[in-house]
């Protein structure tokens, strides 16, 4: 696999998987169905499903692959983090498989936030300090990304599901003063007063309301404790 190999993968996960609005190239397109462009055996056919039939989930086989073999690390491992905490956002990932995945020995390209959390995951690995790790990195995945979102919730205001409704005026007015789009997988910042959580927007429920569901955070803790 060569370099263009990893960017068509690369251009690949950000136009489906993380909504930055990367387009793949159309040379590279046309690079891959002629064959001069290569992806590993193992999800040419996921590949080729999202391309011919935009199966989200097929590619987010394919995320789960790339990420686990650290395929994209080396030459994409910004990209590699943020697909990474995409997928731990969705449920895709075990807690336990994020030390391996983001202790990066190739940091290029990373910001700060981005070197600490790939060194702090080296460290803890190579120490055994697993829980320790997981606790630390956790809450700085939240904080990594272009996503600034913050959204006024009611964390009491709960449906059937335990999912937060995102139907409240004071969602609303956050959403409209951001110009937000609310969608799958929007990851953001619920807040409630002093309470505060990371939070992933899913689709509307039974009830027909955008809901959210809580990722990480404070209130997480503050509700073992009520219940």
């Amino acid at each position: 696999m060569g370099t263009e190999d990893h960017a068509f993968l690369a251009h690949l996960l950000e136009s489906g998987l993380l909504a930055v609005g990367n387009r793949i190239d159309p040379v590279q397109m046309d690079a891959y169905w002629s064959g001069d462009i290569g992806v590993p055996v193992p999800i040419d056919a996921d590949v080729d499903a999202y391309l011919m039939h935009a199966d989200a989930d097929a590619l987010i086989r394919a995320a789960l692959w790339i990420v686990r073999h650290h395929f994209l690390s080396a030459t994409h491992p910004a990209l590699h983090m943020r697909v990474v905490r995409w997928l731990f956002a969705q449920d895709r990932l075990a807690r336990s498989e994020l030390l391996g995945l983001l202790a990066l020995i190739s940091r290029h390209g990373l910001d700060q936030d981005g070197e600490e959390i790939a060194l702090i995951a080296w460290d803890t690995l190579e120490e055994g300090r697993l829980h320790e790790g997981e606790e630390l990195i956790v809450p700085m995945l939240w904080c990594l990304g272009p996503s600034t979102a913050r959204l006024f919730v009611d964390f009491n205001n709960r449906d059937a599901d335990g999912h937060l409704r995102l139907n409240l005026c004071g969602t609303q007015d956050d959403v409209a003063a951001q110009s937000l789009v609310l969608q799958d997988g929007l990851i953001a910042t619920g807040y409630d007063g002093d309470l505060a959580a990371a939070i992933i927007v899913i689709g509307a429920g039974r009830e027909g309301v955008w809901r959210a569901r809580i990722v990480d955070g404070p209130w997480e803790e503050l509700r073992k404790l009520i219940v």
